[in-house]
């Protein structure tokens, strides 16, 4: 046991490292990118760090299996320096069972993985949706700042000269519909929604519609003028099928045939594979050459980790394209990786056989 205890901070605690490492770096990486949406289109803060964690989350699946086998190298490489496994040998630990005891934490992440991607997954792409729907599918005035112009949805462009207790004051409002172009101006612009849950946005005051040329080119031309107009905003349609997928249960999408969830069940199925392939590959390149350099170990691993996960897309988008039949789809990629560190396994036993 103590044995057992030793070696498994050996090994594991660098995963544990490099994981936090690839989370911290993702985490900065997102929660910038979402901070400047946030910025530009008045999202709230406690709605944006809910997508940001969500998001974070969702992509484990990923950085288990790459900080795996970086960490992994890493371990392996620091018992393979030091002589560890040759003491382990003649104390009667081979190789073998040392792999073995090592097995069981491999598996333990590879379910946990397997749960990531097939549970939590689509649980949390729903949330994601369901905030990000909530905050960018419908216009929403008390985001909108005065004095600058701001995006209310796709369709809306608005501008106001002053807010007061949630009324605009002195507004300009540009409306893009697939008919043309349209624009209003009014003295004060106020939200309300019916109870039925209809958007109502209310104009009072010298209101006045204009319609713009399509091609841009003109001036506007006068529609007419009220002194108040009721626009009622209409919800956007639901998200399509290929929007959603990510959010659909797993026994959902194996049933349908459509190329577009056949790659996303594939790749919810390949990610826990990729936890076992990984660790394999980083048992060949920690525990081998003891006196060579670790670095470049570690840049192979990266290089592997890269060229893997960038072959996986490269399947997934393949196979939501219908270019790759569905057997083996996105499923090549791990078979791949199977087969060549097989023949390598058999290839350094043959070695030692010979030696």
């Amino acid at each position: 046991m103590i044995v057992k205890g030793y070696l498994s901070r050996r090994i594991f605690s660098p995963v544990l490292g490099v994981f936090v490492f690839c989370v911290v770096v993702v985490a900065i990486f997102y929660l910038a990118q979402i901070l400047g949406f946030a910025s530009n289109d008045s999202w709230p803060l406690d709605a944006v760090l809910r997508m940001a964690a969500l998001r974070l989350v969702l992509y484990f699946d990923v950085l288990i299996p790459v900080a795996i086998l970086i960490g992994m190298v890493i371990g392996l490489g620091r018992v393979s320096q030091t002589h560890e496994l040759t003491a382990l040998a003649n104390a009667g630990v081979s190789k073998a069972q040392f792999f073995r005891l090592i097995a069981w934490p491999i598996l333990a992440l590879c379910l946990a993985v397997l749960v990531l991607s097939t549970v939590f997954r689509p649980w949390g792409y729903s949330h994601f949706y369901a905030v990000e729907a909530s905050l960018a599918a419908r216009l929403d005035m008390t985001r909108i700042e005065p004095g600058r112009f701001q995006v209310g949805d796709d369709e809306w462009l608005i501008y106001a000269d002053r807010k007061e207790d949630g009324v605009l004051h002195d507004v300009f409002v540009h409306q893009l519909k697939p008919t043309g172009r349209g624009l209003l101006t009014a003295k004060r612009l106020v939200q309300t929604v019916d109870d039925d849950g209809v958007m109502r946005l209310r104009f009072d005051g010298q209101v006045s519609s204009y319609t713009l040329p399509a091609d841009g080119a003109g001036s506007r031309r006068l529609v007419s003028e009220f002194e108040s107009l009721d626009v009622l905003v209409e919800a956007k349609e639901a998200a399509t099928r290929e929007k959603i997928r990510r959010a659909l249960p797993l026994g959902k999408l194996m049933a349908s045939s459509r190329p577009i969830e056949v790659a996303e069940w594939q790749w919810r199925l390949v990610t826990p594979l990729s936890v076992l392939l990984l660790a394999w590959s980083a048992s060949l390149l920690g525990s081998n050459r003891p006196r060579t350099h670790r670095g470049i170990f570690i840049f192979i691993a990266l290089g592997i980790a890269t060229l893997y996960f960038s072959a996986v897309g490269v399947l997934v988008n393949w196979v939501e394209q219908a270019r790759l039949p569905a057997w083996p789809g996105v499923f090549l990629a791990p078979l791949s990786l199977a087969v060549l560190l097989a023949l390598l396994t058999l290839g350094q036993s043959r070695w030692r056989i010979m030696r």
